[in-house]
Order: structure tokens, then sequence, then C-alpha cells
């Protein structure tokens, strides 16, 4: 039983920091952005974040989708630290409330050229939660991990890339 808690929260834990790594290069470039760009972004952020008003559906610029975007890849990013690995059911528990909250935010993205990006990553994100369910119940589907690990992984530089772009 402990090998099976231990390979689970190293399972759990690699997929964290490897989305670590995508988030922080999206905010990196979206930084490097707003410095190279001084007049119309940060214009655009600071309206975006003066307008109380929701946007109407299909209305969404791009910048405020890619906001909803950033945001998330921060509270995933953060999630690896503080999810407790040393219990499986609770870190599946913790990874399906961090699925839920990205799927209800990324839901809110109407969009056109991000929320299709912003979708597969709250996709793959709901996938691997699916995966670690199976992990708990049966140990032996480990050999899937690298697949689900990539597949989360791409998702997320996807619509980091969209972002930047």
């Amino acid at each position: 039983m402990i090998k099976t808690r231990t390979s689970f929260a190293l399972v759990a834990a690699s997929a964290l920091l490897l989305l670590t790594g995508c988030s922080g290069g999206g905010d990196s470039n979206a930084n490097e952005a707003d410095t190279n760009d001084t007049a119309g972004t940060s214009e655009a952020s600071s309206s975006a974040q003066a307008s109380s008003a929701p946007a109407p559906a299909g209305d969404q610029s791009k910048a405020d989708a890619c906001q909803i975007v950033q945001e998330q890849f921060q509270a995933v990013s953060q999630a690896g630290s503080s999810i407790d690995t040393s219990d499986p059911q609770t870190t599946l528990t913790q990874f399906r409330e961090l699925a839920t909250q990205v799927d209800t935010e990324f839901g809110g993205i109407t969009n056109e050229e991000v929320a299709p990006a912003a979708q597969k990553a709250s996709g793959a994100l709901n996938e691997y939660a699916t995966f670690l369910e199976g992990l708990i119940a049966d140990p032996n589907t480990a050999s899937g991990l690298s697949d689900q690990v990539t597949a989360l992984q791409e998702s997320f530089t996807d619509a980091a890339t969209v972002c930047t772009g």
C-alpha cells in the first residue's frame, strides 16, 4: 500500500510540476508583450480592468479571455505547492476541485480565438483527474502516465500560445 501511495503522489506531483513550466512560460511571454508594446497593450489592459460590466457573449476581447486563462494557469501552478500528495483520496479530491474550477472559468470564455484552446486545456485537466481516479483503483494503469501528462502539457501550452501570439 505504501508503494501505491508513493507512486500516486509522484504521478500527481509530476503533472503539476510540468504544468508550472507551461503557466510560467505563458506569463513570462505575456509580460514581454506588455513591455514591447507599451502603448497599445497597456491601454487595453487598463481599459479591460476599468470595465466592471461583463462583456456580452461573443464580444469578449482576447485580452479579457487571456486574463482568465492566465489566472487559471496561476491557480494550477499554485496548486502544486498546496496539494497534499500523502493521501491519494485527498489529492484526487483537490485535483477534481481544481479541474472543476478551471472548467467553470474557461467555460465563461466567449472569445472565438481563445475559447477552443481554453476548453481543450480544461478537458485535458479533467481527463487527467479521471486518469488519477483510475490509478487509485488500479495502480497498474500507471503505464498511461506519459500520454496523459503530454496531452495535459500540450493543451496548456497551446492555450498559452494563443494568448501570447
